[in-house]
């Protein structure tokens, strides 16, 4: 399977304006329904997280077996933005997930992150694990005494 890309226009009554030859390639006419399907990760919204869009003759529904699902895809970075980085290539990675970032790094990428903010906290007395604790829930401390 290969991905063709061309560029076209969104007109003022928001019709999509395709390039000549372009319907022709994707062996459909002017009249024909063709199926738009986008990806979005919005909870209750079909919001276009992605603001793109895929255009199909005949739907999304045949493509199962041949679109990898999120739980199967390897992630594979740039050997230069590892070196970058200071992080060994043949090394494990650990990444985490935090709202609004993907923190990535061959130590704990939180511990490191929050060093500043860690060593502050220690210094007025809060132990580490329980500043570790509260970042990892969401960044909350909250003293139980």
């Amino acid at each position: 399977m290969k991905i063709v890309e061309t560029k076209g226009k969104i007109a003022e009554d928001g019709s999509i304006i395709l390039p000549p030859g372009v319907l022709k390639n994707m062996r459909v006419e002017a009249g024909d329904t063709v199926s738009l399907a986008y990806l979005t990760h919005h909870p209750v919204k079909a919001i276009n997280s992605y603001g793109e869009f895929f255009i199909s003759k005949d739907g999304i529904d045949h493509l199962e077996e041949t679109v990898e699902s999120p739980e199967q895809t390897e992630l594979q970075l740039p050997h230069e933005l590892l070196e970058a980085a200071g992080i060994p290539l043949e090394g494990d990675l650990d990444i985490r997930c935090v709202p609004g970032a993907i923190l990535i790094g061959n130590n704990d990428p939180l511990f490191t992150v929050n060093q500043p903010l860690l060593s502050m906290l220690s210094a007025v007395g809060i132990p580490m694990d329980e500043i570790y604790a509260a970042l990892a829930e969401g960044g909350y401390y909250y003293d139980e005494e």
